[in-house]
């Protein structure tokens, strides 16, 4: 015999009990996944976007920290060159020449580091 019959439950009840909980939970777990799924396609969005691209920026890079470190040297080789006319120098070429875009890494935009990303932004707002 079961423990519903002993008590004297119906089926019937217990059904709508079980069914009455379903609906109770099931908006709370549609939004915990669309969370998910909203988060997981943001995710894949990002990683294209920022990632996806293999660019020259990091030899434009070099070639700028070459350009500097040359230009330090032929300053520092002149004897009446002090210190602050060698960063006064240096200072102008990082304001004429220097791309924001080299310090952006693509290696970053892995797909966890998206979805990091993409939940920061859904948590924050």
């Amino acid at each position: 015999m079961s423990v519903a019959a002993k008590k004297g439950i119906s089926v019937k009840a217990e059904s709508r009990k079980c069914a009455a909980r379903f609906w109770r939970l099931f908006p709370h777990l549609l939004l915990c996944l669309s969370l998910v799924a909203y988060a997981a396609l943001g995710a894949l969005m990002f990683q294209y976007i920022e990632g996806g691209s293999e660019s020259t920026t990091q030899q434009e890079y070099h070639e700028f920290l070459g350009e500097i470190v040359t230009n330090v040297q032929n300053i520092s080789g002149n004897a009446s060159a002090t210190r602050q006319d060698i960063i006064k120098h240096v200072e102008i070429i990082m304001q004429h020449k220097f791309k924001s875009i080299w310090l952006q890494r693509p290696d970053r935009w892995n797909f966890f580091g998206s979805m990091f990303f993409c939940c920061t932004v859904f948590t924050t707002v």
